[in-house]
């Protein structure tokens, strides 16, 4: 089938509730729009994990488009899954093979639908492209807890049996050495300062050959809600039990879509100054700012994340560190929006569009930005350079071989000549 990947976004975004539902009608009309009207849609099965050509639901997330004509010698197969609320840290939420599908081909996921797409290529070994957007990333715990050749490597790497006794830095380095073949079919698509990317969970890493940004480069990175890699001074004061929790396990159990959430949903119903008001009031007195918050923004937050989820949230604000990380959040709420595929797709689709590139150095994991107008630049440069030298060389070696040899031929002839008049008036 080979989907240009403009397409292959827009059949992302049908897995989501606001979009059209994933069926063979909405296919057409997507193909149709990007002028692809060669297929036979009776070769086409789209198999989708709430039910659909599939022995039993196994959720509302995934669906794969299966492609395949054996007189033709086609056998193609798009896994496809959306934003979900998974648990980073509940694997066995996560269904891998769940279609019963013969091969993996090829696979994009937006959001946590990335954070899987991208595991399953990992474990199943066996896409030849696979595409994050605006992607959580894989789990190491996650995928020591499902793939027992992982786990194997990482007993003979260390002689260690537990992960967890394995300094995350060495783990995500030995993870990036076991995973090599795979990862260079994976890539990334972000747009530049959207939330996700900037959260520090623990345990956590992106494979892949390459990460693809879009949209503006000035854009800065979202503020990191979850900075787990230290805790927050004074953070075990907002627990009235007295538990001396430290931030790595609250993050790491929280669930990021419902802290993002949260802020969004304040965000969509209040202005910037509203929201700064309320969290410095929430920060003397939390109870002052529930009863404050517009009533359409209550029945909301309780309907959709649950009333423990907002007391717990205003009374967090009493702690300097939180309130601090709070406020910076709803500063930089209007790049909520940078997250959601429609703006993903809509900066991809733009006339002219040229992502910048950043290119996975092998064995560290570090990226390194490639500017590809200026790469392209470069190589005609050397090109021109080369092309300079060859008619150098070209030149050199004419004279060497014809010039030269007349040069020599001419000198040697005036030489004999007057040798030779020397000769014949030695004399005088």
């Amino acid at each position: 089938m080979g989907f240009e990947d403009n397409t292959r976004n827009a059949l992302t975004a049908l897995q989501y509730e606001s979009g059209k539902p994933l069926d063979i009608d909405s296919l057409k009309k997507v193909l149709d729009s990007y002028n692809i009207t060669d297929i036979d849609y009776n070769d086409i099965t789209i198999y989708k994990s709430s039910g659909e050509n599939i022995d039993s639901p196994i959720g509302n997330d995934g669906a794969a488009i299966h492609h395949y004509n054996e007189e033709k010698d086609i056998n193609d197969v798009y896994y496809i899954f959306r934003g979900t609320e998974v648990d980073l840290d509940a694997p066995e939420d996560v269904v891998y093979d769940a279609f019963g599908v013969v091969a993996g081909r090829y696979g994009d996921g937006h959001s946590l639908g990335g954070h899987l797409i991208v595991s399953v290529a990992l474990i199943e070994k066996n896409f030849d492209d696979v595409r994050g957007l605006n992607d959580a990333p894989v789990n190491l715990k996650q995928l020591a807890s499902l793939d027992s050749d992982f786990v194997d490597y990482l007993e003979s790497a260390t002689d260690v049996l537990d992960i967890s006794d394995i300094p995350e830095e060495e783990l995500v380095l030995l993870a990036r050495d076991f995973y090599a073949a795979e990862a260079n079919a994976i890539s990334h698509t972000r747009v530049k300062g959207e939330p996700l990317y900037a959260q520090s969970i623990p345990y956590t890493f992106y494979p892949g050959a390459s990460i693809h940004y879009l949209g503006d480069m000035e854009t800065p990175e979202f503020p990191d809600v979850l900075t787990p890699r230290t805790p927050w001074p004074g953070l075990t004061e907002v627990f009235s039990s007295g538990i001396n929790a430290d931030l790595d396990r609250v993050a790491y159990n929280a669930n990021i879509n419902h802290l993002l959430q949260f802020i969004t949903i304040i965000g969509e119903e209040m202005t910037v100054a509203e929201l700064s008001e309320l969290i410095g009031k929430a920060k003397d007195n939390p109870w002052a700012a529930l009863s404050d918050m517009p009533e359409s923004v209550n029945e909301r937050l309780k309907e959709e994340v649950g009333l423990g989820h907002i007391v717990g949230g205003l009374w967090a604000l009493k702690n300097t560190a939180v309130y601090e990380k709070v406020l910076a959040v709803i500063n930089a709420k209007e790049q909520f929006d940078l997250h959601s595929i429609g703006t993903l797709i809509e900066l991809y689709d733009q006339p002219g569009h040229q992502p910048v590139t950043y290119r996975l150095e092998p064995g560290t994991g570090t990226h390194i930005l490639v500017d590809e107008d200026s790469l392209v630049n470069a190589l005609q440069a050397m090109e021109g350079a080369l092309e300079q030298k060859r008619e150098a060389l070209g030149l050199l070696y004419h004279y060497r071989n014809m010039e030269l040899h007349e040069r020599i031929f001419e000198q040697r002839e005036r030489v004999e000549g007057m040798m030779s008049n020397k000769e014949a008036n030695w004399r005088g």
